[in-house]
């Protein structure tokens, strides 16, 4: 008998592994939600469980998702619209102490639940959890560098600030993989705000914006006028002063509408002016919108990039990484970026016509949408989940 027929391999059936991907989730702002539910999309409702709390907890049990409850991590304490590094260090006194209850809250719901793989995004307890447990884990995160958030500070806030970059550095060398939701280089926004640690840089993959809405599916809403604009500010009291700005600059430009998102009242509003204090999915408004005037959140750049919106970025006063992306989105020439000192009437109503008038803006910010869709963020992010996932039950 040949050789080859004595050891000839018999066909079997196609493996299909059991995915059960954690998504476990900081509820600190809406970009860490927003980027799990694009990812979430990606999967079978059956095939993920999402840990978090507070406003991500109610958006994916409104959703239909199997969530578990999780305990928050850290307080984040600002003052007058600046993140208060002291202060946050004060509140949270006792976390160590807290941390590894945290971590067997985690590996509890990790069990119960069969997962194959963790996928963490804000949250440095699922990375250990996956570790103890000898799972894959991959971290989603924008911003891998965290000493420049110390190094304008006081010495001994300095001191403190290298011990927890070193603390940050070794969690994410903890992971398999580090996903950043982001352009590739070099158009990459969150650049100035990785790390540059080999550890980090080895691990990190750009797999494009991950962003909860379909471009190509998006409601189309009329606009209000030929030149419309879309000012989100959400609620937070300091930004009251740029919400009075927004309003007395509408009131130059008077030929322009201006939609205002955010929670704040006035007695008297222009005629080309509507304020909603609330409302589903503004994705139809900004899908609409010639500009849109807002912060610098990365979640944010990505859905304005995304649908080619050129953009007026305010960065919140002292916010670190929100400097860094509208300094950023203004050297790609899709934004104006303006501090909160230079927030003024004149100056803003200046931008607006800047931008509106010079095609650099709109033609710059098309070229990015055009990439996104090439990219497909969602897509390329469930696949790397998804190898990861079977990987262990390939035996």
């Amino acid at each position: 008998m040949p050789l080859f027929e004595t050891y000839k391999i018999k066909r079997r059936k196609k493996f299909i592994p059991d995915h059960k991907v954690y998504l476990s989730i900081s509820s600190e702002g809406l970009g860490h939600s927003s980027r799990a539910l694009a990812i979430a999309g990606e999967f079978p409702k059956d095939e993920v469980i999402i840990g978090t709390y507070n406003y991500s907890l109610e958006r994916f049990k409104n959703l239909g998702y199997n969530c578990a409850e999780l305990p928050q991590e850290l307080r984040l304490i600002g003052a007058k619209g600046a993140f208060d590094v002291k202060k946050t260090i004060i509140k949270n006194h006792d976390w160590a102490l807290k941390f590894n209850d945290i971590i067997n809250k985690e590996i509890d719901v990790i069990r119960e639940n069969g997962a194959s793989c963790v996928v963490a995004d804000g949250r440095m307890s699922p990375v250990m959890a996956a570790d103890k447990l000898s799972l894959p884990c991959i971290v989603i995160t924008n911003q891998s560098a965290f000493y420049p958030f110390f190094e304008k500070d006081s010495a001994l806030i300095r001191v403190f600030g290298k011990s927890f970059d070193w603390i940050m550095k070794t969690w994410l060398s903890s992971a398999e993989e580090i996903m950043i939701p982001d352009f590739p280089p070099p158009y990459t926004v969150c650049m100035d705000s990785l790390s540059r640690n080999f550890k980090v840089m080895k691990r990190t993959r750009f797999v494009g914006p991950l962003v909860c809405f379909d471009v190509d599916n998006i409601e189309e809403i009329e606009k209000p006028s030929d030149t419309y604009i879309v000012v989100t500010l959400g609620g937070h009291a300091y930004r009251k002063p740029l919400f009075d700005r927004v309003l007395e600059t509408a009131r130059l430009l008077s030929d322009y509408h201006f939609d205002i998102f955010s929670s704040f009242e006035a007695p008297e509003i222009p005629g080309n002016v509507r304020i909603f204090s609330r409302i589903g999915n503004i994705a139809p408004y900004l899908n609409a919108a010639d500009l849109v005037i807002t912060q610098a959140g990365h979640s944010t750049a990505m859905e304005l990039l995304s649908l080619g919106k050129p953009s007026i970025i305010i960065p919140d006063f002292k916010q670190t990484e929100q400097e860094n992306n509208a300094s950023r989105m203004e050297a790609l020439q899709t934004a104006i970026k303006l501090e909160y000192k230079e927030f003024l009437p004149d100056r803003l109503a200046k931008s607006i016509i800047k931008i509106i008038n010079d095609p650099v803006y709109k033609q710059s910010a098309e070229k990015f949408k055009i990439m996104a869709g090439e990219i497909r963020g969602s897509k390329n992010a469930a696949e790397v989940i998804r190898e990861y996932s079977a990987r262990l039950q390939y035996y």
